[in-house]
């Protein structure tokens, strides 16, 4: 019995590897970003006195949530049809990995970057008009504020609709 073990564990890993994940490498770089972010917040709830049961959950369903978005990079990205690649699978796999990583890589460093000024400090180094799309992004959903920054040259506005022209008096 102990020797069909590795050989069915052997199988079993092929099988998970071609159908459901193998990026181990990259996966180890989003695990090394989104551990740090949940160290930071859980610093940050101890340090503001709410650390909840409730915060670890939501840990739980935001890795889960990476999961399927990964799971589903990996099958968009090797999908086969009748034993082969689809011939747009190579260049999908750069852009679709590729935005999914990095959306999970933007969302943990803006977190870890929150965490940073919850406890007190600056934050990371981030340039100028990124801090500002992020604070424009908490304040109003909007990446850009809708007013122009203080320093930028005035635009020629649209003209505006003419006016109606008066009734005729009855």
């Amino acid at each position: 019995m102990l020797l069909i073990l590795p050989s069915l564990l052997a199988k079993v890993l092929a099988v998970f590897e071609k159908y459901v994940f193998n990026d181990w490498q990259a996966l180890g770089f989003l695990m090394v970003v989104f551990l740090l972010d949940t160290a930071l917040g859980m610093a940050r709830s101890f340090k503001q006195g709410r650390f909840h049961s409730r915060g670890m959950r939501q840990m739980l369903v935001k890795l889960r949530e990476y999961a399927i978005g990964i799971v589903i990079a990996h099958v968009f990205c090797n999908l086969e049809i009748d034993g082969s690649k689809l011939p747009w699978a190579q260049y999908m796999a750069m852009g679709v990995k590729g935005i999914i990583y990095s959306f999970i890589l933007l969302i943990e460093t803006k977190s870890i970057d929150e965490n940073l000024r919850g406890l007190g400090g600056r934050g990371l180094p981030l340039p100028a008009f990124l801090r500002k799309g992020m604070t424009d992004w908490e304040e109003n959903g909007a990446f850009r504020s809708k007013e122009p920054p203080a320093n930028a040259e005035p635009t020629l506005a649209a003209p505006a609709a003419e006016p109606a022209a008066p009734e005729p008096a009855t």
